[in-house]
């Protein structure tokens, strides 16, 4: 008898339950919908025409819409992006890769002079005057006696370090083109360069190389940051950041985007050991003007290094933040009878660039200086307080030797 009684409790208390939750639905009802005519609800704007839309029939569309807040349409239409054909990207871009591979020599730990094997990734990006431009990591020919170049029909040729520049690790290769079978000559084309093109995160981007010294390899990923700074003593340089696994090996090879140009140089230097999933990539925009510099210029010796003739100090992030100044060196006293007193150049200008090439830290603008030869004029991107702001200038330097500064 007690066992009736408490089953009849528990269908008393669901049914009582279940009443309060209609009779809320229906109060719902009316509060969201407060015309359930058919007539009303078809007088309601229907949903865009793009986009995933439901088809139904005249008859379940009116019923579909009655008493709701989302209303349905009668036909469908669906636009869909094209997929995106990664192996076309790559059969565009292999023939502009190569492998590097150098013999280095360095000291031991026992002081003893040794050699060793490298290897590398390179981009073919020019040929002019009967040579063949590359350019890959400066770390990939750091300490080089002999390099070589691998091209995509897997033959090797010799080739010259023409410049580098160690600061923002770029190098330009030359090999020259009447070594070249007729083969190997068919097999390669010159990298597009997105000089220009905006890059955004987000963005899905493949990364090409000798990944670990085993041959071209080529991973996908996106864009993760497009202005990660990387910071050191000497230098502070925008990278791109990239999930697409770039791997000893890899530095020197591109970073290309979905069109199959190039928007980066890969560089597993500029990655921590305890970074994981991020690679890093110097952007076109940034190393261009360098590119361009390295295939123009010669090596400068020691003793014909260019001077400014300044007393200089890296802005501080503190300035940056409270007195607004922009990043770049400052310029604390001006040597008489320097190659800068003898210019434009003003006490408390900060120099943010030379030759176009962005300079943060002293180290970079004295990096850049010394790779001109004294009597060489250069262009300095200069800011200077004008009105109570900073504004942009541009001021010609004719350097000159350290010996008569």
């Amino acid at each position: 008898m007690k066992l009736f009684k408490k089953i009849g409790g528990i269908l008393l208390f669901a049914a009582f339950a279940g009443g309060i939750f209609y009779g809320i639905i229906k109060l719902s009802d009316r509060l969201l919908s407060p015309g359930t005519s058919t007539e009303a609800s078809e007088k309601t704007t229907p949903a865009a025409s793009e986009g995933i839309q439901r088809v139904s029939s005249k008859k379940l569309k009116d019923s579909l819409n009655q008493n709701s807040i989302l209303h349905y349409t009668d036909e469908a239409s669906v636009k869909l992006l094209d997929e995106i054909d990664i192996e076309s990207i790559t059969e565009k871009v292999l023939p502009s890769m190569v492998s590097v591979q150098c013999t280095v020599r360095g000291i031991n730990l026992f002081g003893q002079l040794v050699e060793g094997e490298s290897a590398g990734s390179g981009i073919f990006i020019e040929s002019k005057e009967g040579l063949l431009y590359l350019v890959t990591n400066n770390h990939v020919v750091e300490n080089a006696v002999t390099v070589s170049v691998v091209f995509p029909d897997g033959e090797s040729y010799p080739a010259v370090v023409k410049n580098s520049d160690a600061i923002y690790d770029l190098a330009i290769l030359t090999v020259k083109k009447s070594l070249l079978k007729q083969t190997t000559l068919d097999s390669i084309i010159p990298a597009t360069l997105a000089e220009s093109k905006e890059v955004r995160v987000g963005e899905m981007v493949i990364a090409v190389g000798n990944a670990l010294g085993y041959g071209t390899s080529v991973t996908v990923g996106y864009i993760g940051a497009t202005n990660h700074r990387y910071a050191t003593e000497a230098s502070s340089i925008s990278l791109i950041q990239t999930d697409a696994a770039i791997n000893p090996g890899n530095s020197g090879g591109a970073l290309v985007n979905i069109d199959g140009e190039v928007i980066g140089i890969n560089s597993s230097k500029l990655a921590s050991s305890s970074i994981e999933g991020m690679g890093f990539a110097i952007p076109v925009t940034v190393a261009l003007p360098i590119i361009k510099e390295l295939q123009q210029k010669e090596k400068v010796r020691e003793g014909e290094q260019g001077f400014l003739g300044v007393y200089i100090a890296t802005v501080t992030e503190e300035e940056i933040n409270n007195l607004g100044w922009p990043a770049g060196i400052y310029i604390k006293e001006i040597i008489e009878g320097g190659a800068a007193s003898e210019s434009d150049l003003q006490v408390s200008d900060i120099i943010t660039g030379v030759n176009d090439v962005p300079v943060i830290t002293t180290e970079q603008l004295q990096s850049r200086i010394s790779s001109y030869r004294f009597g060489t004029t250069v262009t300095l991107t200069v800011y200077r307080l004008t009105d109570g702001e900073y504004k942009e200038t541009k001021v010609d330097v004719t350097l000159k030797e350290r010996s008569l500064q």
